[in-house]
């Protein structure tokens, strides 16, 4: 996939590789237990994954994205197909050709599973956006930041136990952490009613 992005890029395909030799990437099994009384309401909060993108088998509907003018959408559900959802670092790579995926997931009224394959790239590569990108963009759009950093820095802000030992300051950002929500749709349209 990392060579798909590179091609659709205008760039050689091995262009990323080099950079994914031993990521930290994780599989994952998420329930959302069968609830009758469940009312279609948010579940787990918009945000963008943090590393390159995301592959994604969900088991029903309820998974909602943000499009480009800023409205929640459905994704629709297909038992044969798989999710791609871009993240964080290929945002920054691309110098914003690729927005990272700002996505959601309702409560819904049947037991859902979802299996995400969050694909990063290698825990000290530098990502800042990519000089032939700049070059056609005329400027850079985002500063360089450690992918490890980042995923750090997310994973903190994200989680309350981690928040908690942020603020009693057992823990610390790494110098120029992103905020959560930065970036993808959501952070595009922070200021706008979700």
């Amino acid at each position: 996939m990392m060579g798909g992005f590179a091609l659709a890029l205008g760039l050689e395909e091995n262009h990323l590789l080099h950079h994914v030799t031993k990521p930290p990437s994780q599989l994952r099994l998420i329930h959302y237990p069968y609830n009758p009384n469940a009312e279609d309401a948010q579940g787990i909060g918009a945000h963008t994954d943090y590393e390159c993108f995301t592959l994604l088998l969900p088991t029903a509907p309820g998974l909602e994205v943000m499009n480009g003018a800023g409205e929640w959408i459905d994704v629709p559900f297909r038992d044969d197909a798989l999710v791609v959802n871009i993240g964080d670092m290929l945002e920054i790579w691309s110098n914003g050709e690729f927005v990272a995926t700002s996505h959601r997931v309702r409560k819904v009224k049947e037991e859902r599973y979802s299996f995400p394959l969050f694909f990063a790239c290698d825990y000290h590569t530098v990502v800042a956006p990519l000089p032939e990108l700049v070059t056609r963009h005329g400027q850079a759009y985002y500063p360089p930041l450690k992918a490890g950093d980042h995923l750090y820095a997310q994973t903190i802000q994200t989680f309350n136990y981690l928040r908690e030992r942020l603020a009693r300051g057992e823990i610390a950002l790494p110098d120029g952490a992103r905020e959560v929500g930065s970036l993808g749709q959501h952070g595009k349209h922070k200021d706008s009613p979700q």
